[in-house]
């Protein structure tokens, strides 16, 4: 069921303006409307402002975080695995 966020008229336009602000990804993320309408309505446009830099500096910090991961098995892959050794792979076929 999909329900649709209920914005005030008075804060319909800022909202539309700081949810283009929010990463594409999230957008249409309803629980991430509802938290920058909720910081709109308790501390104003700064207080939304400063949830959205959150979120992309979190989405920064997975993206680094997930580029560092995949290179290191990338280079992982690359090196012999010092815990096997060819020895191994005859005895399994005696």
């Amino acid at each position: 069921m999909v329900t649709r966020l209920n914005i005030p008229d008075e804060f319909r336009y800022t909202f539309k303006r700081l949810i283009n602000l929010v990463p594409y990804k999230q957008r249409n993320d309803r629980h991430t409307q509802k938290i920058v309408l909720l910081y709109l309505k308790l501390g104003g446009e700064k207080l939304a402002r400063q949830y959205i830099e959150v979120l992309k500096s979190d989405l920064r910090e997975n993206k680094d975080r997930t580029e560092t991961l995949e290179k290191s098995n990338h280079a992982g892959n690359l090196l012999p695995d010092p815990n096997s050794s060819e020895d191994e792979d005859s005895e399994d076929e005696d």
